[in-house]
């Protein structure tokens, strides 16, 4: 555990039952936040942690955002935590190729070329968990450990009952006024009332293992040892400590550094446009890795670490509700969309801050006549938040992800507009913004219609350059140059920046009806070099749309 003091297992002897104002299944980020918050604003509230894991594992979800960076700094005051234990991270990055492209230094790239201005973090996410689970203990919340939730009962008003069984085998029964949900992906509450939705029309899977020895984006494998090298030059940030993004037709692949050496490499793909290829999930992630000249360079010399790969066949999935009198849900529990721009630990940090203020407040004595109406709200206002952020953002992107002229417009408009209704109002106003979700309040419709116009124009161009062959066709030598993440003038120019591109993309996506363009030459290694030679999964769609 990197040197990490564990929390160690702490409650009733065998048999014996206890009463408790909250309930928290799942002690990882999720949890322990939501017992800190509990605690720092109620210290008369008894909150229980039950976490079934002795130690916590690696796990995805290893790279903050501006939304998640301000909750874990400024909400949870982690500042020195995150300085000592974690690495600063520095925005995104994007590499493209194409039938030109060799290594990393011929490809395209988009990323900032200064320093980010707000916090970033790539995390190890054992020892955060760890850290947070013990300011949870410290401060006064109660941790079970190792020991598992096995029976819960819900009952409203009359309160509800929680069976742990703990290490030795024994169980004890415990009286909550509140269960909160954050045991991940296994969403407990919702899976048990059947209350999980599938995500129509975004069937994505992901395959993912740390690896030792990648080679160093800023070190002299890549960049040489001439520091006027135009390639070294044109970035002042950090290649490395960004979250690394190695794109195609149909298909994502991150790389995060780890402060511990290792470094995090995921496959994330469409299932309707690409399929790995491989008997097991590692052998499906080397395939496509090697199959990729940017990947292959950056792991010429590395290896897995053993035992570590993951895989999950569906990524997304929604919620039928969020809150009701006596439970709710909060992280990964309550629905997840995709990893792409590492919104996992954003919805974390909005679900946490809410769903806090809606206990308090019905612990605190409201009627339940009013506090009925509050979950109904935030329901339907957290579903929509979740709904329309899909349809802007997600909906088709994974069609896009390989060009770069499409991808690189829709990386500057979507991050300005995040910017300008998120990160802005939240930094430089009002702390309070983290109750307000993109598309939360009413008439956020306004909103969405804007972007799932210029992502659907985007989608669609992409698709055109994929039948007529000129997929990717700029995907080699190009570096875009706008200033580092901010939240001032920075945004207004990436704004500026990507409906400029989208204007260039219109008029040359128009040219295609009046002069055909020549096909790129030769395979287009966009698919691995197999799919490509078959034509690729998904071509037929892509040439009728």
């Amino acid at each position: 555990m990197n040197g990490t003091e564990q929390v160690s297992f702490e409650g009733h002897s065998a048999g014996e039952s206890g009463t408790y104002d909250v309930v928290v299944i799942g002690g990882a980020i999720a949890g322990a936040s939501t017992a800190i918050l509990l605690r720092r604003r109620n210290p008369a509230l008894r909150v229980l942690v039950v976490e079934k894991g002795e130690a916590f594992d690696w796990k995805v979800g290893e790279s903050t955002v501006e939304i998640s960076s301000y909750f874990l700094t400024r909400v949870l005051k982690l500042y020195d935590h995150l300085s000592r234990e974690h690495l600063a991270k520095q925005a995104f990055r994007y590499w493209f190729h194409n039938e030109k492209v060799t290594r990393l230094r011929e490809a395209s790239e988009v990323g900032s070329t200064q320093l980010a201005r707000t916090p970033g973090f790539q995390l190890d996410r054992a020892v955060l968990d760890e850290h947070v689970l013990k300011v949870a203990a410290t401060e006064g919340t109660e941790v079970w450990r190792p020991a598992k939730v096995v029976d819960f009962s819900l009952e409203g008003k009359a309160g509800n009952s929680v069976t742990v069984e703990k290490a030795d085998g024994t169980k004890v029964t415990v009286r909550a006024k509140w269960v909160v949900d954050a045991s991940g992906r296994q969403a407990l509450l919702a899976r048990k009332r059947g209350g999980i939705r599938p995500v129509e029309g975004h069937p994505t899977s992901s395959i993912w293992v740390r690896y030792r020895n990648v080679k160093d984006l800023d070190g002299v494998e890549v960049v040489g040892t001439d520091p006027a090298d135009p390639f070294v030059r044109g970035v002042v940030a950090s290649r490395r400590l960004a979250t690394n993004h190695f794109t195609g037709w149909g298909y994502w692949i991150w790389f995060i550094p780890l402060r511990g050496g290792e470094t995090s490499v995921g496959l994330v793909w469409d299932t309707r446009l690409v399929q790995p290829e491989g008997k097991t999930p590692l052998e499906k992630l080397t395939n496509f890795l090697h199959a990729n000249p940017l990947t292959r360079e950056m792991l010429e010399h590395a290896e897995p670490v053993e035992g570590d790969c993951r895989y999950l066949g569906t990524l997304p999935y929604f919620l039928d509700k969020f809150i009701a009198p006596g439970w709710t849900c909060v992280g990964d529990a309550g629905g997840f969309l995709d990893p792409f721009y590492s919104p996992g630990l954003d919805q974390m940090s909005f679900s946490v801050h809410m769903r806090v203020d809606l206990i308090l407040k019905a612990l605190g004595g409201a009627s339940d006549a009013e506090m009925e109406k509050e979950y109904a709200l935030h329901n339907k206002r957290y579903d929509r938040f979740l709904n329309f952020f899909y349809q802007a953002i997600y909906r088709d992107k994974y069609h896009l992800m390989g060009d770069y002229d499409t991808m690189t417009t829709a990386f500057l408009m979507d991050t300005a507009l995040y910017y300008l209704v998120a990160v802005h109002p939240l930094y430089r106003r009002s702390a309070e913004r983290l109750a307000m979700p993109p598309y939360y309040g009413d008439g956020a419709e306004v909103g969405l219609y804007p972007m799932r116009f210029y992502q659907g124009r985007l989608i669609s161009i992409a698709k055109r350059k994929k039948a007529l062959g000129i997929y990717g066709n700029h995907n080699a030598g190009r570096r875009p140059g706008f200033v580092g993440f901010s939240v001032r003038s920075s945004i207004h120019v990436m704004l500026w920046h990507g409906l400029l591109r989208w204007a260039k993309a219109e008029v040359a996506n128009a040219l295609t009806y009046v002069w055909k363009p020549k096909p790129i030459e030769g395979p287009q290694p966009v698919l691995p070099p197999r799919l490509a030679a078959a034509g690729g999964p998904g071509l037929e769609a892509a040439a009728g749309g």
